[in-house]
């Protein structure tokens, strides 16, 4: 995410658990596995290059389940990068009750 948000100038607007893969690989003769998060399905992402903060749609993109609250309780708000990174937050609390 940081790389798309960074050097792509791109949000990726619908993070949740369902998007969010762990691709495990052995690096080494050891047997040692290295972890690493891998972000799926960017239909719904949006450029964030000034000028395109509108919303596309009338009605707020995304899964409500890990959705920031300062996007679920005003539909009008632009979704910024603050509301991805809660998104973050809600699928690791998720996922740790789990």
């Amino acid at each position: 995410h940081a790389g798309a948000f960074t050097r792509a100038k791109i949000l990726h607007r619908d993070i949740s658990a369902g998007n969010i893969l762990i691709v495990r690989k052995t690096i080494d003769d050891t047997g040692r596995v290295a972890s690493r998060g891998l972000l799926n399905d960017w239909d719904l992402s949006k450029s964030t290059v000034e000028g395109n903060d509108q919303p596309r749609r009338p009605e707020r993109t995304g899964t409500w389940q890990f959705m920031s609250g300062r996007l679920a309780s005003n539909l009008s708000k632009p979704h910024l990068l603050p509301d991805d990174l809660e998104s973050v937050l809600h699928v690791v609390i998720y996922e740790a009750i789990r």
